[in-house]
Order: structure tokens, then sequence, then C-alpha cells
């Protein structure tokens, strides 16, 4: 089963509805709290390689503060910000702003790969709290005997949504899922089985992908290259080039919620492939001809 991985564009309550609604309904600057929960993108180990002391670090950035929390091994884990703002989503936006960009300067500083992994936001006003943190599905029982290795056709093919899926950025997972839907747009041979032509973007694909755009619901392959373009050619320029691009959350959430809809795009056509394949009946072996 697909799942989106990039979470990016969620926030999911965490508290009784009535103190969520008394917060929405409110709309004058009060106290935020948002923590950002620190992942190294390469042990998957949800801290940094930076040494931080768990009873936490006070930093001042303009009129916002930063709580640098260290875990029990004394790693960088999480980053609380306190933000005076009138809405959650607003905390959220103007934080996330500043913890992107230290997390970029550590980046570059220390040379070590690092990445928010989730995020959780608290109206103090209201006791209202959301929370962003990446599912956790359980395990999945597979016949290993029955599975038989990728052929090598579709290798290529696999080896691009293996790419989408081990994104660690929605831009990386839009250009590789985008690349597999324009070969298969392109007739590459080995999607030949998948019904390509009879593919469409359905309801429940948009609901999984977080995408809310009810226009993009009955698209064929064409249509939904076309609407995936303006993201793609925002990433890459005319020569072919990654562009250096920094948004802010809205941005983000709405690249990420395109990426998860043509990553899961990819794997619907992948997984066609291959029942096509499942179902097709071995031919006989012929016969030898009389001498």
């Amino acid at each position: 089963m697909w799942i989106p991985y990039d979470i990016s564009g969620s926030l999911k309550a965490a508290t009784a509805p009535e103190t969520i609604r008394l917060s929405r309904a409110d709309e004058t600057p009060r106290p935020f709290l948002v923590g950002f929960l620190l992942r190294n993108p390469v042990t998957q180990a949800w801290e940094l390689d930076l040494v931080a002391d768990p009873a936490g670090t006070e930093l001042a950035e303009g009129d916002l503060h930063l709580t640098l929390h260290g875990n029990e091994a004394g790693k960088l884990a999480e980053v609380i910000v306190r933000v005076t703002a009138t809405s959650a989503a607003a905390a959220l936006e103007r934080a996330h702003a500043a913890m992107t960009r230290r997390l970029l300067r550590y980046v570059v500083e220390t040379g070590r790969g690092m990445a928010i992994a989730g995020w959780r936001v608290a109206d103090m006003a209201h006791d209202a709290r959301w929370r962003c943190t990446p599912f956790r599905p359980s395990a999945l029982v597979l016949n290993h005997a029955s599975l038989a290795p990728m052929p090598d056709d579709l290798a290529p093919l696999a080896e691009l949504f293996q790419s989408a899926r081990a994104a660690t950025e929605p831009g990386a997972r839009l250009l590789a899922a985008f690349a597999l839907l324009h070969a298969a747009q392109e007739g590459h041979p080995a999607l030949g089985r998948a019904d390509v032509a009879g593919f469409r973007v359905t309801t429940e694909m948009l609901v999984h992908a977080g995408a809310d755009d009810a226009s993009l619901a009955g698209l064929d392959l064409p249509g939904l290259l076309a609407a995936l373009r303006p993201f793609h050619d925002r990433l890459v320029g005319p020569a072919g080039v990654r562009l250096p691009l920094c948004d802010d959350l809205p941005a983000r959430q709405r690249l990420s919620r395109m990426a998860n809809l043509a990553d899961l795009a990819a794997h619907r056509l992948l997984a066609a492939e291959i029942r096509a394949r499942a179902l097709e009946t071995p031919q006989p072996a012929l016969e030898p001809a009389p001498c």
C-alpha cells in the first residue's frame, strides 16, 4: 500500500475539538510554542550530530525565542520556538522560516545532513495543540517466495520510483516521479501493459496524496503531466539544471502535495504493469517439428 512519506502539508489536531475551535476563532495576537523534531537523513535517527544540553539552551532571534534541547545522548533533537501570532498556521509559518534558515546554516557550517522530521504546535492561551509527524505504518506480510525479481526492462523505471520513495524533500520526489510519468506518456515499451491511456486521477488518489484541488480529479496522464509541469519547470531551469530555491512553508506544502500525487500515480502505473504481466497465461512450449 502506497503511503505519503512527506507530511509537510498536514497538521493534525491533538487536543479536544473545543480547544481547537476556540483557538481558530481567536484572531488576537497571543503566545504559541512550535517544537521542531530533527532528523539525521543518513542514519534516520531523530537527532542531529550536534552536541546539545538536554536541559535546553536559549537563543533569541528578533522577537522569536528558541530553546535547543538535546536528547539523553546529548545530541540536538528538538528546537522549541516561542512566537506571538494570531493563529497556529501563522505561528508555524514564522517559526518554520526561522528554523529552516538556522538548519541551513548548521548544514553548511558542519557539512552534515540535517532535516526537520516533524513539528508540534501549541496555543498557550487555549491549550490547543497540533502535531505533524511521519506516519509509521505496520510491517507488511509478503510471500517472498512468490515474488520474482523486478524484470530487466522495468528495473530502470522502478529505480525512478525508488528514488521518489527515498527522497528526503518534495522537489526531488516530484522530479523522479515526473520522469517516470513522462516515460509512460512517451510510450516506454516496459509499460505496454499498464493501460497508460486508461489512467485517470481518482478522488481516492487526491485524498491519499493530500491534494485538495478537486479540478485534478479525472485527469488522464497528459492532463496530470500538464498540471505537474509548472512545479517541475520551477525546479529545473531551461538548461536542465536544478534551480536554487528556498521556499516558504506554504509553497513547500503545495509542492509536497503535487509531489505526493506524482509519486502515487507512478506507483499506480508500475503496479498495473506488474499485475498485467502476472495475469498473462504462459505460452506452452512448441513441440519440435518431426524429422
